[in-house]
């Protein structure tokens, strides 16, 4: 918490009483320190600083909180001539510059509501209820606050419970910068029989700011900046749009119930013969070149019934429709062309556009061989050395106690499909390839994604989910077979 600690002063003499406000300016002392500013006779006025949260942590990015005042406007001086007394009002404006806040609230208030002489030791009370400049009672004062640059009119009394009134708040959990100005107004109505003297008080305005929690997007924007590290240090639930370095495209990742950064959307990249995969984008140890160049149909010439081939298929830029119905688009289809009933245009974005419909991609379908970036087709039980993830990511591990089983079990998902296919994991019924003349099948229906865990020489792990209530975190499949890709980070 930052406080700003004012002295509100009454100098007196036989005929003459002057409101004076103190201005200072508050720059986000370190912690425990004491900051000094000048008041306008040019001598040092204390400002106190003390911060009450819990240290920063390494994952919390620094906050600071900027408080400055102008100098006093309006009256300064009332001369209490008779026992009606005489009125005097002025203001200041208070601005407070937040950066880098979890959510705030901004304070005024006091450690007491007299005005008190310093000589006499006479009081001056504060007003009991909110009442008009005018109207103020006779040895009186209290005080106003604005949002903006207008002076209050309503003058209520000096707040004195804990910090003070609340007098401005911002809950959200992730404000970069925000502020504003506020016209704090002072008012007196002082009468005769008060004896001359300085009366004073010191009031108080303090904002008290959570450290903003580190986001995704404020470590990388690309795929290939993602890091385990990075991962422990944001919210569960943080999301973000990051791109491919390789392509240029853009992919949803989260931060997700297993503490995992995972894609949330498929693996759009396609394969060539004539660009190698290198460690410096791709999760490889050496370059890779693949053997086959993605394929665009699923035809009898780009089919391949080998378990360690290295076939791939990019089958249209489209993305499911309705992902947690249960239509399924059959089978011999070439491309999601076919499948109009589930699918509808839409391009991997090549921006941050923000749109949750790029959770719903297609994506490509890879041979297990092919997501292995070739080191699949040597395993026979264990895992593939390196695959086709963006550098920094890398294939779930499968099996009964791989990834993709963490990861449904800490998100409660059990049997459904709804659950598993919906925000905010966004797993696509995105069908598979066939190595038969069944070609590209149940699609809209059926969602298989392979993992890194080879179980023999002609099979691996994948997640298999289909229908309403139909998961299986371990199931065993063909290598041959053409699924989706999702990459965890490391």
């Amino acid at each position: 918490m930052l406080k700003g600690q004012r002295k509100v002063n009454i100098v007196g003499s036989a005929t003459c009483i002057s409101l004076l406000l103190l201005a200072f300016l508050l720059v986000n002392p370190p912690l425990g320190s004491r900051a000094n500013a000048l008041d306008g006779s040019g001598e040092e006025t204390d400002v106190q600083a003390e911060n009450e949260s819990e240290p920063m942590a390494q994952a919390e990015i620094k906050s600071s909180v900027d408080i400055g005042f102008t100098k006093a406007t309006g009256s300064t001086s009332l001369t209490p001539a008779s026992p009606n007394g005489a009125f005097a009002q002025y203001y200041v404006q208070a601005y407070i510059s937040i950066e880098n806040s979890g959510g705030y609230t901004i304070y005024f208030g006091s450690n007491k509501s007299t005005l008190t002489g310093r000589s006499s030791g006479a009081t001056i009370n504060s007003i009991a209820a909110p009442v008009a400049y005018n109207d103020m009672p006779l040895n009186s004062w209290g005080y106003n606050v604005t949002k903006g640059l207008t002076p209050g009119t309503t003058f209520q009394a000096i707040p004195i419970n804990s910090l003070g009134d609340v007098i401005d708040e911002n809950a959200s959990t992730n404000i970069k910068s925000d502020g504003d100005v506020y016209t704090l107004s002072f008012a007196a109505h002082v009468g005769n029989d008060k004896p001359a003297d300085i009366y004073e008080n010191k009031v108080v305005v303090s904002v008290v700011s959570s450290p903003r929690q580190m986001t995704l997007a404020d470590f990388t924007t690309t795929m290939q900046g993602m890091t385990s590290s990075i991962c422990s240090q944001v919210a569960d639930g943080d999301q973000a749009q990051l791109r491919d370095t390789r392509d240029g495209k853009y992919y949803w990742v989260g931060k997700l119930a297993d503490g995992k950064c995972w894609m949330t959307q498929n693996l759009d990249l396609d394969l060539s013969t004539s660009t190698a995969l290198t460690p410096s984008d791709s999760d490889v140890t050496a370059n890779w070149v693949p053997e086959y160049s993605t394929a665009t149909t699923a035809s009898s010439s780009t089919i391949l019934a080998d378990s360690a081939g290295q076939r791939s298929w990019n089958l249209g830029n489209y993305r499911i429709t309705n992902p947690t119905s249960t239509s399924s688009c059959s089978a011999g289809n070439s491309s999601a062309a076919n499948c109009s009933a589930q699918f509808t245009s839409y391009n991997t974005p090549t921006s941050a556009n923000g749109d949750v419909n790029a959770h719903y991609i297609l994506g490509n379908h890879y041979q297990w061989n092919a997501a292995a970036a070739g080191t699949g087709g040597s395993v026979s039980f264990g895992q593939a050395t390196s695959s086709i993830c963006p550098k920094g990511w890398t294939l779930p591990t499968g099996g009964t106690s791989g990834a993709f089983r963490s990861l449904i079990t800490a998100a409660n998902v059990g049997t459904s499909v709804v659950k598993l296919v919906s925000s905010p994991y966004y797993f696509v019924k995105g069908g598979y390839v066939n190595q038969t003349t069944n070609y590209f099948v149940n699609a809209g229906n059926n969602g298989r994604y392979w993992s890194s865990t080879g179980v023999n020489a002609n099979a691996s792990s994948e997640l298999y989910f289909h229908d309403s209530t139909n998961i299986d975190a371990a199931a065993t499949t063909s290598r041959n077979l053409g699924s989706s890709v999702r990459c965890v980070a490391r």
